[in-house]
């Protein structure tokens, strides 16, 4: 009998060493990366499960009406290192709790970032940005940015004002909506703590998952009920989809080099966080060895990897919530200015072309599925 896929992480602990501890988190929903209710992460749209009365779940999530199915992790095979599924997993701003278990992550980011130990910074999440003409072809910039962070500072209202292209009234509605500080010294009106560099984008890249399949019982609400009913005693046989390997490349691949354009454009920087294993998979399928980029100095592209290390097998652990670990940098030019040299654009490029007659055998095997005239 085939493994079937596991969760490996369900809201932020190991199912293989589920503990009282880890079932009182589950009721709660309670997500320990963010300290706050699970949101679902990545998958947020599509993996909220209604409690109705009579739903098998209602009995392990008293009060709440709906849940996310708070799976953080996938296991493919049993003994192989997981797949980090979930965004807030891998790296987390949104509630500003520094406990997330990503603390040498964050370290390295710190680091090569050139933020300053003790200095004070602020961060948004999941900032859109849409202007330009009304198409790619006319200059339309349409991306969401997972990570913004800045320095802050104080800047004269009227500087603003001037910057924004925005009337004072409005300057002000504005900055004390979003719970900025003002102030008036000497007759002039100033915001404490406005924007300023350095300007740091993060984006977060974790794996997707496939739809799954209904009547086999593998989507991924259909593995969380299962898993869930499971560790409460109940017999199943939890077997969820696998991972979206095309799918994960190309959003990464179409996002990365515009956006690390983008944050040397405007004179910050731009961080890709992602799990080891998904790096691996990308140096063995595209012409990008990330190998070939370890360094120790910031690039026009720059990426943070980490993951689980020796903390996989239970006896290994360091406690009941597994904090990432083996964290390396990796940074490079966009594209290459010389024969030979190597460079991010390397990730659009195939690690294997086969030859023809590899197609014209497939070809011979396979009946036509046409002969027309035109």
């Amino acid at each position: 009998m085939s493994y079937k896929p596991q969760i490996f992480e369900l809201f932020g602990y190991p199912v293989d060493s589920w503990s009282s501890e880890a079932m009182l988190n589950m009721r709660g929903c309670h997500c320990p990366f963010m300290d706050a209710e699970c949101d679902g992460g990545g998958n947020r749209f599509s993996s909220g499960i209604t409690l109705r009365p009579r739903h098998p779940l209602s009995r392990y999530f008293p009060g709440k009406r709906m849940v996310q199915a708070g799976v953080c992790s996938l296991q493919l095979h049993k003994g192989e290192q997981p797949w980090i599924v979930c965004p807030r997993r891998l790296l987390n701003y949104r509630n500003g709790d520094e406990r997330s278990y990503q603390g040498d992550v964050k370290t390295m980011l710190y680091e090569k970032s050139g933020l300053v130990k003790g200095g004070r910074y602020l961060a948004w999440s999941e900032v859109k940005m849409k202007c330009g003409g009304s198409s790619e072809e006319e200059g339309l910039f349409d991306y969401t940015f997972d990570y913004i962070i800045t320095g802050k500072g104080r800047k004269p209202v009227d500087e603003i004002c001037d910057m924004l292209g925005m009337s004072e009234r409005k300057v002000l509605h504005t900055l004390a909506k979003s719970g900025f500080t003002t102030c008036r010294k000497s007759g002039k009106t100033f915001c404490d703590d406005f924007p300023m560099m350095p300007l740091v984008i993060v984006e977060v890249m974790t794996s997707s998952t496939c739809g799954g399949n209904k009547t086999k019982r593998t989507q991924i609400s259909q593995l969380f009920e299962d898993t869930v009913l499971m560790l409460n005693g109940v017999e199943t046989a939890p077997g969820g989809p696998s991972i979206n390997y095309r799918q994960v490349w190309a959003r990464m691949v179409s996002q990365l080099l515009v956006k690390s354009q983008i944050g040397n454009a405007w004179g910050g920087v731009t961080f890709w966080v992602l799990q080891d294993l998904l790096a691996e998979y990308i140096s063995k399928t595209t012409a990008l060895n990330f190998s070939d980029f370890l360094g120790k100095h910031r690039g026009e592209v720059n990426v943070i990897a980490g993951g689980y290390g020796d903390e996989l097998m239970p006896s290994n652990r360091r406690g009941d919530l597994i904090g990432l670990r083996d964290v390396k940098f990796y940074s490079g030019k966009v594209a290459a200015s010389s024969t030979g040299e190597k460079a991010f654009s390397d990730i659009i490029k195939l690690k294997c072309v086969p030859e023809r007659k590899e197609l014209l055998k497939r070809l011979v095997q396979k009946p036509p599925c046409a002969s027309f005239v035109f």
